[in-house]
Parts: structure tokens; sequence; C-alpha cells
């Protein structure tokens, strides 16, 4: 094999080599990102415990943080797991290494010294002279004067040889120790957060137990959210009728005006947008007799509009919406999902099974409603009883934020992706702060989480 094929075959084994190292290395880096994902998130469940626990010690709410919590919990608890499995493979793969180089160094020093001994015993300066003055001719003795020079060069490269794989294996040993010094510090973090899990686990039993011998005020109370909800829920349809009906509207009038204007009959001339649709007609019918008695042909209708459709602009915006499922920006700040959409058991009132029409995220004392998407804000929903519910209208998408104190838009409004809707509602009862938020698609409610990035 020729020098320059050894060199093909060793970069492409460093290649392959490279490509071995950047797969666990990719794994642990977002196994690292994920870590700092779930104690942020952790962190932030114990502010907005601590918040709630200023007004009163138990409560329902408390019950549902800390269940996120929990699953939180055990969730970087996988994560410490997953991590420490990859050091472990990554220790056993230096070591192996370590062994490998540790032979070939000792082969190295066993063969230069069989070199060094020989050269000893065979040969000294004079010899050395001898051998080059009995040369046939002066280019033989040339040529010997290079052997001598090549078997010195040799001596020395195999020196470096040496060096070059001790100082390799001491670079292998002080990463394979860091390596052994992480795996020990993760198993000492599982350890912690494995002590409080438990600890959070018989906490969230003491008050559970706490909030049971209160379970008929729990219910009653669950009772009048219930009838809040469906209020809401009954609005929003009304809405959305609303603006269907509007759309079907606009298209019919549509239809009636293209039928108008292909007759010959001229807009703010012949008539206007005060004109009715039933007047429109009629001067319609009576542009057809006066085109038919005078023999002029009519052209053929063109296709009518849709009894219910989309502006250009509002199918554009929907269109976009829904190319940008999974990757929206959340309706707060930082916040914790609670309770999740659809049916679900109550944590307390085990006999209680609720029904979600969207998720509930607790978040932080003052924090605000923003929105999701690009859009316009259609109702500012006004329940008696409740606070303020925002409709944001992104084509036949519509996103709802509810248990608003205080709105900073109006119907009518435009806003932005992430811009300031409203301040959340903070309960004087319990020091809570959950932002209630609806996905609909035309009436159809939608599970707003996979939505969501990050979720």
């Amino acid at each position: 094999m020729t020098s320059f094929l050894k060199r093909i075959l060793v970069l492409t084994l460093l290649s392959f080599s490279l490509i071995g190292y950047a797969q666990p290395d990719d794994r642990k880096n977002k196994l690292e990102q994920q870590k700092v994902k779930l104690q942020d998130e952790i962190d932030l469940a114990n502010r907005i415990l601590e918040e709630t626990q200023q007004t009163r010690e138990s409560s329902v709410s408390n019950v549902q943080t800390v269940d996120q919590k929990l699953r939180l919990r055990k969730s970087l608890i996988a994560t410490l797991d997953r991590e420490t499995e990859l050091i472990t493979a990554e220790i056993e793969e230096a070591q192996s290494e370590i062994d490998t180089l540790t032979a070939q160094i000792e082969r190295l020093k066993d063969d230069y010294a069989k070199m060094i001994r020989k050269a000893r015993n065979s040969s000294n300066s004079y010899n050395r002279l001898l051998f080059i003055l009995s040369s046939r001719d002066f280019n033989q003795a040339i040529r010997r004067l290079e052997y001598l020079k090549q078997i010195s060069e040799f001596r020395r490269r195999q020196v470096e040889e040496i060096k070059f794989k001790e100082l390799e294996l001491n670079a292998r040993l002080k990463d394979l120790n860091e390596q052994k010094e992480k795996k020990e510090a993760l198993r000492a973090q599982m350890a912690r957060e494995e002590a409080k899990l438990l600890e959070e686990k018989r906490e969230q039993e003491r008050s559970i137990a706490e909030l049971q011998k209160k379970e008929s005020d729990i219910t009653k109370e669950l009772k009048e959210k219930t009838k809040q909800a469906k209020k809401l829920e009954n609005e929003i349809q009304r809405i959305i009728a609303s603006e269907i009906r509007k759309a079907k509207d606009k298209a019919i009038r549509q239809n009636i005006e293209n039928e108008a204007k292909r007759v010959g009959l001229v807009p703010g001339k012949d008539f206007a947008g005060r004109t009715s649709n039933k007047e429109l007609e009629k001067l319609i019918e009576k542009k057809k007799a006066e085109l038919r008695a005078a023999n002029k042909t009519v052209e053929a209708p063109s296709a009518p509009a849709t009894s219910y459709g989309l502006t250009p602009e509002a199918s554009k915006l929907a269109a976009s919406f829904a190319a940008n499922k999974s990757r929206m920006p959340w309706p707060v700040e930082r916040g914790l999902v609670v309770s999740s959409f659809g049916p679900q058991r109550h944590p307390v009132a085990k006999s209680v099974i609720m029904n979600n029409n969207g998720i509930d995220i607790a978040t932080e004392k003052g924090s605000k409603a923003r929105a999701t998407y690009e859009g316009e804000v259609i109702r500012v929903i006004r329940i008696p009883g409740s606070n303020l519910a925002i409709m944001v209208n992104h084509g036949n998408y519509y996103t709802i934020y509810s248990n608003i104190s205080e709105s900073y838009v109006k119907a009518g409004d435009k806003v932005g992706a992430k811009q300031d809707l409203g301040l959340i509602h903070t309960d004087a009862a319990d020091g809570k702060t959950i932002l209630h938020f609806e996905l609909w698609k035309d009436n159809q409610m939608l599970d707003p989480a996979p939505w969501l990035a990050g979720t």
C-alpha cells in the first residue's frame, strides 16, 4: 500500500470516528437543554406555590400546581438517568482507548529497548567508521552514511511517537476522570431529586387529605365554575355563528352584485351599497327583460361565490395560522399547564369529571395574557359574575383568553403575536393566577396544547 493510500485510509477512519463522537455529544447537549428547561419550570412552580400559600395553605390550585411539578420532577429524573447512561457508555469507550494506548506505549518502549540493546552489542563509533571506510567506492560510502543517518532518525521518531502516545494517554485519563466526576455529580443530583420527589408526594397527599374534608364545598364551587364555563361556551358559539352568518350574507351579496354587473348595471349609478338584495334582484330582472326586448345577448353567469367563504386575506391568515401549529408562542410569558383539554377527574373530588374546553395555565401574579398569533380582536366578552374574556380572530380560527381582570384591547383592534391583551386576574381567596386559554376552528373546539411551542 502506498503512503498516499495509507493517508486516505487514516483520514477515512478518522472521519467515521468523528461522526461517532458527534452523535453522543449532540444527545448530551439536547439532554442538557431539556434539563435546564425542566428545572426552570420547577422553579416557576415553586414561585407560584409561594404566592398561593401566602393566603391559604391548601387549595385546589396548589394541588394542580404540585401535580404538574411532580410530573416535571419525574421528567427531570428520567433526563438525568439518560444523561448518566450516555456518560457511562463514554467512560467505557474511554477506558477501552486507554487500554489500547497503554498497550501501544508498552510495545513501542519494548521495541525501542530491544533496538538500543542490539545497537550497543553490535556497534560502536569505531565499527560505524570502519563500516563507512570499508566501502568499495565513494558512492557506496555515501549510501552507508545515509543508512546510518536513517537509523538514527528512526530512533528519534520512535522516541517522539512514545512521547506523543503518552501525551494522548494522559489527555484521555484526564477526560476519563472528568467523566467519572460528572457521573458521580449526576448520581448525587438524581438522589436529591428523588428525595425531593418523595417529600413532595407526601406533602401532596397531606394537602389532598385536608381538602377532601371540604369536598362538599369544592363540589359546590365546581358546579358554579361549570355554569360560568357553559355561559362562556354559549357566548363563543353565538359570536362564531354571527361571524359565519356575516360571511354567508357577504357571499350572497357578492353573488347578486356580480350578477348585476354581468347584465350591465353600474355600481354607484344603477345601485348602491344600501340597495337591498330584493330591490337589486328586481333591477336585474328588469335589465334582463330590456336586453331580451332589444335582442341583445346576456353573458352566461360566472360560477357563484360560496355561501360561506373567507376573504383572500382571511384565507391567507388562516392558512398561515394552521402552518404554525406546534410553533406558536404561549399566551403567557411563563406558565405551567395545570389542567389539560377534555374530560378529566378532579384532583380532590374524585367523583367529579370535569370537561375543559381549553387549557388552564398557572402563572405569576401580575402576568399578562398575550396573543399567540396575529389577528383581529372581535369581542371583549363580559359575563356577569365572571372576569373578562378576549376573543381574537385568525381567519376561521379563534383564540380565547379568559379570566382577564383588565383588557388592553377592544373589538376591531389588530394585534400581533406576543402582543399584550390584558392583565390576568389573581384570585384574592387563594392567590392563584390562572389563564384559561381556548382554540376554536369555526364552531369546533380544539386542544390548544399541540399548537403551542414546546408542549
